[in-house]
């Protein structure tokens, strides 16, 4: 149906069903015995409103029961969302991670900078002469950091690698509802129809939730993937 097509949360889902239904949530939480405020947070996608994962599922299949939605199908829209939140926090804990790798670099740049400065002013105001045999303040300091450059360029070229490319491509043999995670970036929601085509590129993973298992025919860096369900059912699949 149509507002099960233009879902992109399980909290969407099962509020479409809702209004279109012209139920109101208080009789919602009557008929669940649910919260008023948690079947709210539930609409909203509110997780850090709602108990843990095992408490939301039961709380979804008894919301879906009440109005008609597909108990499987905003279960696993809720696991996809999860899914997608873990997938940014990851992300930003390795933003943080460069921010402090790249805070270092630029106190140890700004040490080596001092030192090779001081060393600099003491070989231009001498204080004693250098005994017979010694090396240099400069020399010295020139040995000891002659290696930096070419590590530095050679941490530069390995950042900077550019990683294979992956291919999915994606052929509607019947109309579905597809979710696609690109390298665990974001969610791409596409209501496809027969004969429809997808061609996605990544670096990583491909996550998808298919809402008709044998609606697609899918293949990766060109090659066929097996589909195991039947028709009308809602499976997920991670490539590779």
């Amino acid at each position: 149906m149509e507002s099960e097509c233009k879902a992109n949360s399980f909290g969407s889902y099962l509020k479409g069903f809702r209004i279109q239904r012209q139920m109101a949530i208080e009789t919602v939480a009557a008929q669940t015995k649910i919260t008023v405020n948690c079947l709210m947070a539930m609409e909203e996608n509110a997780h850090d409103r709602l108990p843990p994962r095992a408490y939301v599922k039961s709380f979804i299949r008894a919301y879906a029961d009440s109005v008609g939605a597909d108990t499987e199908v905003a279960i696993n829209l809720y696991l996809a969302d999860l899914e997608l939140q873990a997938a940014t926090r990851q992300q930003l804990l390795k933003r943080q991670a460069k921010l402090v790798a790249l805070r270092r670099g630029l106190m140890v740049a700004g040490l080596i900078t001092s030192i090779l400065l001081f060393v600099r002013y003491a070989d231009i105001f001498p204080e004693s002469k250098p005994t017979p045999g010694s090396a240099s303040p400069d020399r010295a300091t020139s040995s000891n950091f002659s290696s930096l450059p070419n590590q530095t360029t050679r941490r530069y070229q390995a950042d900077n690698e550019t990683p294979a490319k992956q291919k999915l491509r994606v052929v509607a043999l019947e109309r579905t509802l597809l979710k696609i995670i690109v390298d665990n970036q974001h969610v791409r929601s596409y209501d496809l129809k027969p004969e429809d085509r997808l061609e996605l590129e990544g670096t990583k993973t491909f996550n998808l939730m298919i809402g008709n298992a044998k609606g697609l025919q899918i293949f990766f860096n060109d090659a066929p993937v097996k589909i195991f369900g039947s028709s009308d059912q809602v499976v997920n699949l991670k490539l590779p």
